[in-house]
């Protein structure tokens, strides 16, 4: 074995900043590392949560040499083998952006991450907490509603995460000044998180969050324990950066519509507007909360309006 072989090892990054990424090996330490030239060259950009093997050169410096293939990888946030997305959304300050929430679902069903929705802020506004948790209930998603002022629902899920994220990668996203940060914080005391507030002119949260960095959740850190990440917030997201999605793919996204078009009447309906559309029955009915299926018809029509000339199913 060569020395070079005895110096590589795997492991998984944890957090990149200007070049730099925190990486956790195997023998549980944490190395700051570059990453090879030949990823640059390749247009290949390392991501948080990424699988990867490590060398430790001579000169005490240390290299990422290859990314091991990633079950999923988003853009935004930029990160890498997502396991479970938790989207988190604030009942006040800023108010809920349903349509920004429906494409976090939507790629989170697009890529396999196992979806969660965090109400927060719930002491603000205890009844659209309520109208919010209805609404994604019915999509089929498990609703929790908390608040980090009042502790309210924070021990429930906390013990969901211990329980259901052991030996994986969970995400926290959503919307700038949603109070994730001030979640995990209440969660896990022991993060310290950078928390802000929320600015009175526009009520919009302040970027305290500045890159996606990955927490171990184990006594003893390993790259195959369990991890929590942070995320930086943002105000705009879209789904026409996945480079072949198409617009037949999004009744795929959206669980309850994908469930009521098997009856459909036609087999090429859009669930827009057709006569004998069983989705349109179902919203009219309160089976499908109608602040879905209005974003499904506008993620619907950027799709198609972004992919015009991509019609083929690609996922379902």
């Amino acid at each position: 074995m060569s020395d070079i072989e005895k110096n590589r090892q795997n492991g998984k990054i944890l957090s990149g900043v200007g070049g730099l990424y925190k990486v956790v090996t195997v023998d549980g330490r944490i190395l700051t590392c570059r990453a090879r030239g030949s990823f640059r060259y390749g247009k290949i950009s390392p991501y948080p949560g990424d699988n990867v093997t490590v060398t430790e050169e001579k000169n005490g410096t240390c290299v990422i040499d290859s990314i091991f293939p990633r079950k999923n990888f988003f853009d935004k946030p930029p990160a890498a083998n997502i396991d479970n997305l938790f989207i988190t959304v604030a009942t006040a300050f800023p108010a809920p952006s349903y349509i920004t929430i429906d494409k976090l679902t939507c790629a989170a069903e697009y890529y396999g991450a196992e979806t969660v929705i965090i109400v927060t802020k719930s002491d603000l506004y205890p009844e659209k907490a309520e109208e919010i948790r209805e609404i994604y209930r019915k999509s089929g998603y498990k609703v929790f509603i908390t608040s980090s002022e009042n502790k309210e629902g924070v021990s429930e899920l906390l013990s969901f995460i211990l329980s259901e994220t052991k030996g994986r990668t969970a995400f926290f996203a959503g919307e700038s000044g949603v109070g994730k940060s001030s979640l995990l914080n209440s969660l896990f005391p022991s993060l310290r998180l950078v928390t802000g507030e929320v600015s009175r002119k526009i009520y919009r949260g302040k970027h305290t969050t500045r890159a996606v960095t990955l927490y171990s959740l184990n006594d003893v850190q390993t790259p195959y324990g369990s991890f929590l990440a942070d995320t930086p917030g943002f105000g705009i997201f879209n789904l026409t950066t996945i480079e072949n999605i198409s617009k037949e793919d999004v009744a795929g996204l959206f669980p309850e519509i994908l469930k009521f078009s098997e009856n459909c009447r036609y087999r090429k309906c859009t669930h827009l507007r057709e006569e004998g559309c069983q989705v349109i029955k179902a919203v009219q009915e309160g089976k499908i909360a109608k602040e879905r299926h209005e974003s499904f018809v506008k993620i619907y029509e950027e799709i198609k309006s972004a992919h015009p000339f991509i019609s083929k199913k690609t996922k379902f």
